[in-house]
């Protein structure tokens, strides 16, 4: 396994030094932090300090009961090493020390089966007509399809744990861990991108769902009409990742007719397409018109 080269650390916990960290440790720290507060329970604090002569640590102030301390060290070590460090845990903490190539690779894999997955937009769309379980009587539309959205990210996953990373510049001077970084990140990129694509598309069917209620008080028909409008939309090919892929179109050619929902949906999406390419305009240099004068 190749990891970034580390200083023997100490056997015990170290108190955190006065002295001022280094900006990327703090950056570090703070996503650190953030993970292991997502992981412990309600009410359990959390400390992250770094470790001399290089590292972090972690550990529970907060007493844990009945639950031994170990096993949220472990389910602690288990997220963070998704991120591509290399973890160490025991009874009394965890030990995040330098980048992992086999962490990274791990990574990797995880971002390409998530960005797989993404691709299927029909349980979103079966999500954002069924409106969470809500009704359009007991609260405000935009309101309601806000808590729609909200719901949707939260199922998604991936959004909270990306903006776990907000703020942090990975970087290594192993350089083939820095090409696994840069692989990372643009997975990563690719990921959010297609998040949004998700509740762009959750939050149209979520208003129209709304707006189709209004007419005629039927949330049932509602939810049918609109799911029937944007089944198509539905599919990744046709619907967003399509307008990825520039296609000619012939002059004479009728648009099909669109639906409300569809409508919505295509001018929400962000434009992704790609810009139309413009012919170079070649100028001869001066003195090749007579050279080729004098060929022919």
């Amino acid at each position: 396994m190749s990891i970034e080269p580390r200083a023997r650390v100490a056997p015990e916990r170290v108190l955190p030094s006065p002295a001022p960290m280094a900006p990327e440790t703090a950056a570090q720290q703070r996503v650190v932090q953030r993970i292991c507060t997502r992981v412990a329970p309600a009410g359990v604090d959390v400390g992250v300090a770094e470790l001399p002569p290089g590292g972090l640590q972690v550990w529970i102030d907060t007493p844990m009961g009945e639950q031994e301390p170990w096993v949220l060290y472990h389910r602690m070590a288990r997220e963070v090493a998704l991120v591509g460090w290399h973890c160490e845990a025991d009874a009394d903490r965890l030990l995040v020390l330098g980048w992992s190539a086999a962490c990274l690779h791990n990574r990797v894999r995880l971002l390409q089966s998530g960005l797989r997955r993404l691709t299927d937009f029909e349980p979103t769309a079966q999500r954002a007509v069924q409106l969470d379980g809500r009704s359009p009587d007991d609260e405000h539309p935009s309101h309601l399809v806000a808590a729609v959205c909200a719901a949707i990210e939260r199922r998604l996953r991936w959004p909270e744990r990306l903006a776990e990373l907000d703020g942090f510049e990975r970087s290594s001077g192993l350089p083939h861990l820095q090409l696994l970084l840069a692989q990372v990140t643009g997975l990563e990129t690719k990921i959010a991108g297609a998040c949004e694509e998700h509740l762009v598309m959750a939050r149209v069917l979520a208003r129209a769902v709304c707006e189709h209620y209004a007419q005629h008080a039927d949330l049932s028909r509602a939810r049918r009409e609109v799911l029937a409008e944007s089944r198509r939309w539905v599919h990744a090919s046709s619907m967003i990742r399509g307008s990825a892929t520039a296609r000619p179109v012939s002059p004479g050619a009728g648009r099909p007719h669109l639906s409300l929902a569809e409508r919505r949906i295509a001018a929400s999406v962000i434009n992704h397409g790609v810009p139309r390419a413009i012919p170079a305009v070649v100028t001869p240099r001066a003195g090749r018109t007579g050279l080729q004068e004098d060929a022919r």
